[in-house]
C-alpha cells in the first residue's frame, strides 16, 4: 500500500454496516433505534439561516403529522422532538434499501441572539417544518458601572 493512500476505519466498515442495517431491517421489517445504532434518535435535516429580522430554522419531516411535533424553546436554544411513526405491522414489507428514519427524532439548535419570544411562529407545509424566531427588536444594551476594590 502507498502512503499516499491512508485506510479509514468507517470507509472500510462502512459496507458491512450496510448489510448489517438491510439483513437487520430485512428481519425486523423497519428501521429502529437499538443497540446496533450509533445514537438513538434519528436527526432530521436541517437548514438554519439568519436575515436582519429574524432566525429561521427549518426541518425535513416528511410523512409527519404538526400534532407529532413538539417545540419549545428555552434559554437561547430550541428543541424540536418528534416520532415518524413506523409503518404498521399488517403492511410490513420486504425491503431492498431503507434510508427513511421511523422512530423519536431531537434536534437541539442554539440561536445566536435574543428572540422576542412573544412573536414565535411555526408552520408545516409539504413535510418541511418552518419555524420563526423574530429578534428582539430593542434588546436590553444597559450599562452597568463596576467599581474596581
Amino acid at each position: 500500500m502507498s502512503d499516499d493512500k491512508v485506510l479509514n476505519l468507517d470507509e472500510l466498515l462502512a459496507p458491512i454496516d450496510e448489510e448489517m442495517e438491510f439483513f437487520i431491517s430485512s428481519f425486523f421489517g423497519t428501521s429502529y433505534p437499538s443497540v446496533y445504532r450509533k445514537e438513538l434518535c434519528w436527526k432530521p435535516p436541517t437548514d438554519v439561516y439568519e436575515t436582519e429580522k429574524e432566525f429561521v430554522v427549518i426541518l425535513e419531516l416528511a410523512q409527519m403529522k404538526p400534532e407529532e411535533v413538539s417545540i419549545t424553546y428555552q434559554n437561547g436554544v430550541l428543541f424540536v422532538r418528534g416520532v415518524r411513526k413506523a409503518i404498521p405491522p399488517s403492511e410490513r414489507r420486504h425491503y431492498h434499501k431503507m434510508e427513511i428514519h421511523y422512530g423519536p427524532f431531537e434536534r437541539k439548535i442554539a440561536v445566536p441572539g435574543d428572540v422576542d419570544i412573544d412573536r414565535l411562529a411555526a408552520c408545516y407545509k409539504d413535510g418541511f417544518l418552518e419555524i420563526r424566531l423574530p429578534k428582539l427588536q430593542n434588546p436590553s444594551m444597559g450599562s452597568v458601572e463596576i467599581k474596581v476594590d
